[in-house]
């Protein structure tokens, strides 16, 4: 019986690696599925936002500007044809990692602490303060992942 369910599992493994594997020569180089890069991802893959905090987050799908680079904030809400909202839960909610998501939003009267990761490159760990102020939206490039890590509206995280 032992072995029945060991060939089985072995079986079973066999035919998810052949599912997962898209094909080519052992060591050939593969292309991403085309889920894993949506409608506005660039060949380096998608951006997202992560809130690892307590508190709500929204991010939103397009950043509608023709400058600036992750961290870059704007007081302008980012507005286009196609732009749309994701709200974020608290504790390790994100956007969907198959989506591309390029703006986070910091709301007004709050005090956000953010990390950058971007593959290659050291975490970027930024405070956007709008205490007494208005929202500001926060660009997040392609491949960039944008971590909320804190918000307050009594002090800066």
């Amino acid at each position: 019986m032992k072995m029945r369910k060991t060939a089985i599992a072995f079986a079973a493994g066999l035919a998810v690696a052949g599912t997962l594997w898209t094909g080519g020569a052992a060591g050939a180089q593969t292309t991403a599925p085309a889920r894993a890069l949506g409608p506005s991802c660039s060949v380096l893959g998608c951006s997202s936002v992560v809130n690892d905090s307590n508190t709500v987050a929204t991010a939103l799908r397009n950043w509608c500007l023709s400058t600036g680079s992750t961290g870059t904030l704007t007081t302008t809400r980012p507005a286009c044809g196609t732009q749309s909202t994701y709200l974020l839960g608290s504790k390790g909610s994100h956007t969907p990692w198959d989506q591309d998501w390029d703006v986070l939003q910091v709301d007004a009267g709050w005090c956000y602490y953010v990390k950058f990761t971007l593959p290659g490159q050291p975490d970027n760990y930024t405070r956007y303060d709008r205490r007494g102020k208005s929202a500001g939206w926060v660009k997040v490039e392609d491949f960039s992942d944008a971590h909320v890590l804190g918000q307050s509206q009594t002090s800066c995280p």
